[in-house]
């Protein structure tokens, strides 16, 4: 199975000049893809399009089989989830156990069966002391473990991440690796956006490499 398939994929900014163009690119479930490619390259903007945020001028991009032309920002991000590099720009609520419940009571979900899984997620991820506590005051490492946890509520099974290293002392990245494990043991797919060695020496990951607009490699 193909989680997320790009064929012939062309994205123009109006402003700037800047174009990105990805003949073929395919990602599955399971595996972890590090993109990879000098600043200005067109690594956020290939991440964007992964995640339906930007959509091509040309060619298709595919999530779990769908053509993503027919699918909607929510659809797209009920099976795929993408952590920005400052992940304070995805959480919205007031308290972490606030954020967890977010989408389930969105979407109208049974709330018991829902409190019972945002419960496990906050423990299995080291957020579990942490239900009350504001989001604002939370470091950078638990924003993004929280931010993930909130995408695996709503059944996100592809994660894009971008730098998601940046920022982190080696305790909270030795956290991020590890919960990276957990995800793909569980057959989740992940696209990394790095340019960190240390990241890129702990997997032996598929690398997409991206220069001057262009996927090359």
């Amino acid at each position: 199975m193909t989680a997320i398939a790009l064929s012939d994929v062309v994205y123009r900014y109006s402003r700037g000049g800047f174009t990105l163009r990805c003949p073929a690119l395919e990602l599955a479930p399971g595996e972890l893809t590090l993109i990879t490619g000098p600043n200005g390259s067109g690594k956020t903007t290939l991440s964007k399009l992964m995640c339906g945020i930007l959509r091509p001028q040309e060619g298709q991009v595919r999530i779990f089989g769908h053509p993503a032309e027919e699918l909607s920002l929510g659809e797209i991000g009920g099976r795929v989830g993408y952590l920005f590099q400052n992940p304070s720009r995805q959480l919205f609520a007031s308290t972490v156990w606030q954020e967890m419940l977010f989408v389930p009571e969105l979407l109208g979900e049974d709330l018991p069966r829902a409190c019972g899984r945002a419960q496990e997620l906050l423990v299995r991820f080291g957020l579990g002391e942490l239900k009350e506590r504001p989001v604002q005051v939370l470091s950078r490492g638990e924003k993004q473990r929280l931010a993930i946890c909130t995408m695996l509520m709503g059944g996100a099974e592809f994660f894009i991440l971008d730098e998601p290293t940046a920022g982190l002392d080696r305790t909270s990245r030795e956290q991020l690796y590890r919960l990276l494990d957990e995800l793909l043991a569980q057959g989740k797919g992940l696209a990394v956006i790095s340019h960190s060695q240390e990241l890129a020496s702990r997997w032996r990951a598929r690398r997409v490499r991206l220069a001057e607009g262009r996927v090359v490699a």
